[in-house]
């Protein structure tokens, strides 16, 4: 399936440079942060950001595309660089995503779309997107865990993914993200779990 995310302006211009965009973009999130997801239509983002409503259509094709792509500019990447270390990787990972929710209005915004995705199946499908690429990024740090020999070959990738995206999730159903010293031993307990055998 084709990123969607990446392709997020398939309909019109994709400049990351384009200021009209990059301001429609930052009025999105704004209004999303002050208003929540339901509240907010694209009439409000247009006259935010004193544009038309054409215009925003020349970038997206629906509202749900347009707060996805503002949720996205505003979020780290997930994918964790090769640092050489499962444990490294995996602490990355927690650290960038939970401080993305440690900014004010974040993990209330990410708990509306959640629950307006329930509901509207144009945003789950682009939601479930979303999350799936963290998902990828956890299971390319296991993959290379295993290449490396800090991971086992037989390790449930699956659980294992789940996991670790289950702890992300927990602090947008929580509203509460995690201090640095809860992931320090969270990232511990999941090396040792995925770690091969200590030798005797």
């Amino acid at each position: 399936m084709a990123d969607a995310f990446d392709d997020e302006a398939r309909s019109g211009v994709e400049e990351v440079d384009d200021p009209v965009r990059t301001t429609i973009l930052d009025t999105t999130y704004t209004l999303l942060i002050d208003k929540g997801y339901t509240e907010v239509t694209t009439d409000d983002i247009a006259a935010a950001a004193r544009v038309s409503k054409a215009t925003i259509y020349r970038y997206w094709r629906t509202k749900q595309e347009l707060v996805v792509a503002a949720a996205r500019m505003h979020f780290g990447a997930a994918d964790a660089p090769d640092l050489g270390s499962f444990a490294d990787e995996i602490r990355w990972i927690l650290e960038h995503r939970l401080e993305d929710y440690r900014e004010p209005g974040t993990l209330r915004l990410v708990g509306s779309l959640v629950g307006a995705a329930t509901t509207d199946s144009q945003l789950q499908t682009l939601f479930t997107e979303w999350v799936e690429q963290l998902s990828r990024a956890i299971r390319r740090v296991v993959q290379r865990g295993i290449a490396r020999g800090d991971v086992r070959p037989e390790v449930d990738l699956l659980a294992l993914e789940t996991l670790v995206a289950g702890i992300v999730a927990r602090t947008v159903v929580a509203q509460h993200s995690f201090s640095l010293a809860t992931v320090e031993r969270i990232v511990d307990l999941i090396s040792q779990a995925a770690g091969p055998p200590a030798a005797e």
